[in-house]
């Protein structure tokens, strides 16, 4: 989820937990921020991808700052950092229980997207996730702002509990939906036992469909509510996908060896961790030069172009590893 989606909910924890307050009127408020800024805090790991983006992806995003282990290592670390503050001084205690709280908030809308997060790190890199949610969640993201909004009339803890509530059903609903996007492969592939449906934006009732064969993938884009095209047109009802092959290698069979050097390049090697639907994006041919790209059908949207795209480029022999930059066509980076 966004930063600010999490920093949001880490509040409306804070409401749901908070009992009359004896301190004071702004008791609330001031708890509520604390764990919103807190809960905002794993995504700083984001500023790793100024250092190596392909690091960054492969082994920095959603690790150390995401794990279940080090929560209490991060809010020591938090409540350090607030210690300049007098109230805080006066309720470490407390300061260090709502960072916790904030930084547990985290996890778990994280655990809804495809990325998903490294929980166990640094025991075991394995990344968890449900994949029921797109990263950015505008349904999710209203109910958490109008729970906010009521807080000012109503009673906190009572409103805040509801509005959890209803985001819990929202989610229920999102996992229903995603095992109907399921059925709807399955009834297209009966034999395949390698189906996947990911979430995509705008509507919880769009989901991207890939059946995983040994060297390609065939996607479609579904609509569960359309007929025969939705409102973005890319998505269609059941009855009328339009499945298309995407190939790790290409294909053009003369182009094959060229292509699988470049994937199987040791310097590549960290995009083969990040990457779990790979598929080749294009080759570029400049003057003496042959750029090959790849990238991941888990952040390919029919309307964009992808965000990640990594491949390497050979000029006299000799290969090296590139970015092509985000929302640009062609513009590209060494790594």
């Amino acid at each position: 989820m966004d930063t600010i989606t999490h920093a949001l909910f880490g509040a409306v924890c804070t409401a749901a937990l908070h009992r009359a307050p004896s301190a004071g009127s702004d008791e609330l408020p001031r708890r509520m921020a604390i764990t919103g800024l807190a809960a905002a805090f794993p995504d700083i790991d984001y500023l790793g991808f100024w250092i190596d983006p392909l690091l960054f992806l492969a082994d920095w995003h959603r690790s150390a700052t995401h794990s279940l282990l080090l929560i209490p290592l991060w809010a020591a670390l938090l409540t350090l950092c607030s210690l300049p503050w007098q109230w805080a001084r006066d309720h470490r205690r407390t300061i260090y229980a709502l960072c916790c709280l904030g930084l547990l908030s985290h996890l778990p809308l994280d655990l809804l997207t495809p990325f998903g997060i490294k929980l166990f790190y640094p025991i075991t890199t394995t990344s968890y996730n449900l994949a029921i949610s797109f990263f950015i969640d505008g349904y999710f993201t209203a109910i958490i702002v109008v729970t906010l909004f009521l807080l000012l009339w109503h009673p906190p803890r009572r409103v805040a509990l509801s509005g959890l509530l209803i985001l819990s059903g929202y989610l229920t609903g999102q996992w229903l939906l995603k095992s109907q996007a399921l059925q709807v492969a399955a009834l297209q592939f009966p034999q395949s036992t390698d189906l996947h449906a990911l979430p995509q934006p705008f509507s919880p009732f769009y989901w991207q469909l890939i059946k995983a064969e040994e060297t390609h993938y065939q996607v479609a884009y579904l609509s569960l509510t359309a007929e025969h095209q939705a409102i973005i047109k890319a998505y269609r009802g059941k009855r009328n996908l339009a499945w298309k092959t995407h190939h790790l290698l290409g294909d053009q069979t003369a182009q094959t060896p060229l292509i699988q050097t470049a994937w199987q390049h040791h310097q590549l090697r960290k995009f083969r961790e990040f990457a779990h639907f790979p598929v080749l994006y294009r080759m570029d041919r400049y003057q003496g030069e042959t750029c090959i790209w790849f990238t991941d059908l888990r952040y390919t949207l029919p309307y964009l172009t992808p965000p990640f795209r990594y491949g390497m480029c050979q000029q006299q022999q000799q290969w090296k590893i590139h970015r092509l930059k985000r929302f640009t066509t062609a513009e590209r980076q060494p790594l």
